[in-house]
This record gives structure tokens, C-alpha cells and sequence, in this order.
């Protein structure tokens, strides 16, 4: 029986775990991730930041060296043992393991959000019931920030179907040979204002060669 996209994209993001930093290494990236961080380094400075879907703390790491706190989720305890070693240096950064549909765990207001490689994870119907979600952890005019991958010829894997709701799916193999198939959206410019509502302002999408990055503040 295949099993509920959800539910694999846990188990391939647990096993991928110590595997998954090599995705920031291919060099025809470079330029793009020296941007993002440059970026990420300027709009969250001496921020509280909360941030979802954490990973392997690859992107916590860079918040936490100029946010004034930085409180990081993940559903799954496989990366943030491997987060928690790449920040242990940091005093003003919490981990907690979380669902990012529910944030139970969660208590507090911060002055922003971020999450870097989640949205195209997240089912086109959820969408909107994560964000409302998301947003309620935040302090009204909060900023947020997402990162994630476009589509790209020659570098991205190939889609490997289309499913009623328009979502798209790829087939990821591990280095021991292991298969998932993880659900994968691409949205265009022009989805992003129609899914975020009339409940922000300052919205700004920019799309770089291999990422998309887009920034608002919350009403």
C-alpha cells in the first residue's frame, strides 16, 4: 500500500537526514544560496524568529548569527539531532518538535517567521489552513520569509505526475538506492497574492535561477 504523501515525506526526510546538506553544494547553485543568505542576514536581524520545518539546521544556523532569538521546529527528531550540533554554539536558539499544521508546542508572539523548503511540500488544499496556522504563532506586522526551489532544466528532478488537485510529485532516490515519492509544488508568480490573502501587505516575490524567495509582513 503506498503511503499517505505526508506520512512519506516524514520517513524520506527522516532517512535522507544526513544526506541532505549535499543539496546546497552543487556548484551551479553557489551564487543564488550567497544571496539568500545575504538576504535572510538583512531582514531578520534582531528578530525573534520562528521557523518551520527546520531540517538539518542548515538555514538556523545563518538566522541565528544575526536574529536575537531564533525558536526552530521539525516534525522529525533525525534532523534535529543533526541541527542541534550544527547550533550548539548558539544560546539564543530552542528546538522543538512539532507538526507545522498544529504548533501545539509553540507559545509566545515572534516578530517573524521563516520557513525554507516547505511550501512546495504542503498539498495545495492544506496550504492555506498551514499558513492561518503559522500566522497566529506571529505578533501582528510580523515579517515572513519563505525559500524554496524552482523548477529548473538540468538541475531539478524531474516531475513524475500530476495528481486531480494539481499537485506534482517527484521520485527522490537516497544514495543507498531507496525510493520516495515526494510531493513537490512549483507555484508561479502570480499564485502567491491569491493564496496569502488580504490579511498581509508588503508583499515582494522575487525568483532567482534555482529559488524563489518571498517576504510580507502580516496585518
Amino acid at each position: 500500500m503506498k503511503k499517505k504523501p505526508n506520512n512519506a515525506l516524514i520517513q524520506y526526510y527522516a532517512d535522507r537526514a544526513f544526506e541532505y546538506e549535499k543539496t546546497y553544494q552543487r556548484p551551479e547553485r553557489q551564487e543564488d544560496i550567497a544571496l539568500l543568505h545575504s538576504i535572510l542576514k538583512k531582514l531578520l536581524k534582531g528578530h525573534n524568529v520562528l521557523e518551520i520545518a527546520c531540517g538539518t539546521g542548515y538555514w538556523t544556523k545563518t538566522i541565528a548569527s544575526i536574529a536575537n532569538l531564533v525558536t526552530a521546529t521539525d516534525i522529525n527528531q533525525e534532523v534535529l539531532k543533526i541541527a542541534k550540533k550544527k547550533v550548539f554554539f548558539s544560546n539564543n536558539v530552542s528546538f522543538i518538535q512539532d507538526d507545522s499544521f498544529y504548533l501545539s508546542k509553540i507559545k509566545g508572539k515572534f516578530s517573524a517567521g521563516f520557513s525554507g523548503f516547505w511550501w512546495s511540500h504542503i498539498l495545495k488544499s492544506k496550504l492555506k489552513t498551514f499558513l492561518n496556522i503559522f500566522h497566529s504563532k506571529l505578533q501582528s506586522d510580523a515579517l515572513v520569509i519563505f525559500i524554496d526551489n524552482l523548477h529548473t532544466k538540468n538541475s531539478s528532478t524531474p516531475i513524475s505526475r500530476i495528481d486531480n488537485e494539481g499537485d506534482t510529485y517527484q521520485i527522490r532516490t537516497l544514495e543507498d538506492g531507496r525510493k520516495y515519492e515526494v510531493i513537490k509544488n512549483f507555484p508561479k508568480k502570480n499564485e502567491f497574492a491569491p493564496i496569502l490573502g488580504d490579511n498581509i501587505k508588503n508583499l515582494n516575490v522575487e525568483f532567482l535561477t534555482y529559488f524563489w524567495i518571498t517576504s510580507y509582513n502580516i496585518i
